[in-house]
């Protein structure tokens, strides 16, 4: 598992050199904002000018792309049990978007070989993982709760690789017990066998999607004892939940998926790529709106935040950047999630760049990506991370005059 999926857990809990001069700007009096001579920043040698992306050049990013898409419309984890509404396990939230079998995404949750499940799923276009836990405080006591959704080209080829996907998945484990759901007679399901009593998995075709539910229980494991109707009962309320949200998404045809653009709001350029320098961040660039941003940035808090803050854009690609109602908004948002707790303590802010704000993670997992650093410029609010204080600065610093020279 990776530094970087931790330290997005951490987070949870507690919530090319341009010269001008910076200001607040769209929207919002953004009087807190001070003039920034940009050459006076150390960004090292990161680049500070924005990326402009145009339409995909790939069939995979092009999926890629749809996938992004769908994440907008899949219910967050607490729209479907509202006591599910902490991140994810560290494991569950390293891949998000993926186009072929062989995928972590998939690897983690079934032992089934790749090179078999993407024989039984021709017409695969791209899955989206949702996932969330019902507790935090106390997490032997919590369930983990994860649905894939898989999108294929038409809903012929998704009801056949629901049953071929179901069964694959089954017989990878020995001594896999099948169950049957009344209320969605269609669903293969089966509680994995031998002494693993607490997970159950299902496979369940609904138009063109696919719903992929994993429920595991970390109590019911513990024990050693198996609650079938508290487990059914979760895969239940996925179905009952997730195909009506999904039957509003409009999928692109095939023929018009190179036509997909990728950055429709030029959000996603104005963002410091890191993925590439940094190992410790893994994961694909994306841009979601302000539901869709909600499966990477999870929590209560954070979903009270965004939609105080009127935030209708996330991007991640290494960092956070979010587009906020005005600069107003844009400077609450760097407020709360820089603030000091007993786990996060203040760190030295970029010299030169008194407005941003730094802390380092000092609690469980602390050589994880110890150091986050936070500013925002007129509507936008950006969060970089990094292993080095040195490193999280220089980011911090490159990213804000992205931000600046992107106007």
């Amino acid at each position: 598992m990776s530094r970087f999926v931790r330290s997005v857990v951490a987070a949870a809990m507690a919530l090319t050199l341009g010269g001008a001069a910076a200001c607040g700007s769209d929207g919002g009096s953004g009087g807190a904002e001070p003039d920034i001579d940009l050459t006076t920043l150390d960004v090292g040698s990161l680049p500070t000018e924005p990326v402009t992306y145009d339409r995909v050049t790939s069939i995979e990013q092009a999926k890629a792309v749809e996938g992004m898409r769908l994440a907008n419309v899949v219910p967050l984890p607490s729209e479907i049990i509202p006591e599910v509404s902490v991140p994810a396990q560290i494991a569950s939230v390293a891949v998000r978007t993926f186009i072929d079998f062989s995928s972590r995404a998939i690897k983690i949750r079934t032992t089934a070989a790749p090179s078999e499940l993407n024989a039984a799923a021709p017409g695969f276009v791209v899955g989206f993982v949702s996932s969330g836990k019902s507790n935090d405080e106390y997490p032997a006591l919590s369930y983990e709760y994860e649905n894939i959704v898989l999108l294929f080209e038409d809903d012929a080829a998704a009801t056949s690789a629901a049953q071929a996907l179901g069964r694959l998945d089954f017989e990878s484990v020995a001594g896999s017990e099948p169950v049957e759901l009344a209320k969605y007679p269609g669903a293969i399901v089966h509680a994995e066998g031998g002494d693993t009593k607490g997970l159950i998995k299902s496979w369940y075709a609904t138009g063109k999607f696919v719903v992929f539910t994993y429920v595991w229980d970390n109590l019911m494991a513990e024990a050693k004892t198996r609650d079938l109707g508290k487990l059914t009962a979760r895969v239940e309320r996925a179905l009952d939940v997730i195909p009506p949200a999904l039957a509003s998404f409009r999928a692109t045809p095939k023929d018009q998926l190179m036509n997909l653009p990728v950055d429709p709001d030029n959000i996603l350029g104005r963002t410091l790529s890191t993925t590439k320098l940094d190992s410790a961040q893994v994961g694909s660039p994306g841009v979601f709106d302000a539901h869709g941003g909600l499966h990477i940035v999870q929590g209560t808090d954070s979903a009270a935040l965004l939609e105080r803050t009127g935030v209708d854009r996330v991007a991640w690609n290494g960092g956070y950047l979010y587009r906020a109602r005005d600069a107003d908004a844009a400077a609450e948002i760097v407020t709360e999630y820089s603030s000091t707790t007993r786990l996060f303590k203040r760190a030295d802010s970029p010299e030169n760049l008194p407005n941003a704000q730094c802390r380092k993670y000092s609690g469980p997992g602390a050589a994880d990506i110890p150091y986050y650093c936070y500013v925002s410029h007129g509507r936008y609010a950006a969060q970089v991370s990094a292993l080095q204080l040195k490193d999280a600065q220089q980011r911090i610093a490159a990213q804000y005059a992205i931000l600046v020279n992107a106007h």
